[in-house]
């Protein structure tokens, strides 16, 4: 289980559309992805748990491969 903090955490660290990109990833329905991230009403649940945690690191991951090749192309001499 997470804390109420935890939860609120983990959502904030979500990239935009994050719902969907769980749902699909787990392939679960989208009542399971709410609950479990639902702050009155959560229910844990480790799919959905580790999928939330692959989609914030590949979003960070291309957030930085994005910046490398936008320093890349304005620093270009």
């Amino acid at each position: 289980m997470l804390t109420q903090q935890e939860l609120k955490d983990l959502k904030n660290s979500l990239p935009y559309g994050y719902f969907s990109k769980v749902e699909k990833r787990v392939n679960v329905s989208k009542r399971t992805v709410s609950n479990f991230f639902s702050e009155k009403n959560h229910r844990y649940n480790t799919e959905v748990h580790k999928a939330a945690l692959d989609v914030i690191e590949e979003s960070k991951e291309l957030i930085n491969r994005l910046k490398m090749r936008q320093n890349k192309i304005v620093n270009a001499k």
